[in-house]
């Protein structure tokens, strides 16, 4: 596979702890990534990995909420696909998924009440596309499609915009007639 441009040169060491220490003990702060690094000279560490964060946040890898660094979508997938065979993540971020769950239906409401639509049929719609971000294994074939469309040249890891990922993902893993169809998915099934 193609290596991820943040996980070559010089920062890359940093890049793969700080993510991997994201991924592995939930969200955390500049700090407590800081003491979970094994480098003599904390101080001289935790400015570097502050700019590492700092970098990883623009390419949106990672957020920070609370003084607290998160992953983002991106940033999970990125983790995904340097492990060698997907391993579970810290439970906390099925909590954190939860929790947007819980807004997207909040501020989906609206939309789904001018088509007729209710929140169960959102989640059998987010089922059936393969973005169930509360379930690993979805994760681990998010990532398995990623890398493929990487080592095809269709998508750049380093330079591609979260939502225009979200976006290549479902046009090449779905059909036209599967989109369109989506609300018409049968939940027991997840087929059209």
């Amino acid at each position: 596979m193609k290596t991820i441009g943040i996980f070559t040169g010089k920062q890359k060491n940093y890049n793969k702890a700080t993510l991997t220490l994201l991924y592995d003990n939930g969200p955390l702060t500049a700090w407590e990534l800081t003491s979970k690094m094994t480098k003599v000279g904390k101080q001289s560490l935790h400015a570097t990995l502050n700019k590492r964060l700092r970098d990883l946040e623009k390419k949106e890898y990672l957020q920070k909420y609370d003084k607290k660094w998160h992953l983002r979508f991106k940033g999970i997938l990125a983790v995904l696909l340097i492990q060698p065979e997907p391993r579970m993540w810290n439970e906390k971020w099925k909590e954190i998924f939860e929790k947007k769950a819980e807004i997207i239906e909040k501020y989906s409401e609206p939309f789904l009440r001018e088509f007729g639509k209710d929140k169960e049929e959102l989640h059998n719609a987010f089922r059936h596309l393969g973005f169930c971000l509360d379930n690993f294994n979805e994760w681990a074939n998010l990532a398995k499609l990623v890398k493929q469309l990487i080592e095809k040249g269709v998508i750049n890891f380093d330079i591609i915009k979260e939502q225009t990922l979200l976006g290549i993902i479902l046009l090449e893993s779905r059909t036209l007639e599967e989109l369109t169809n989506v609300w018409n998915a049968d939940p027991e099934t997840n087929q059209l």
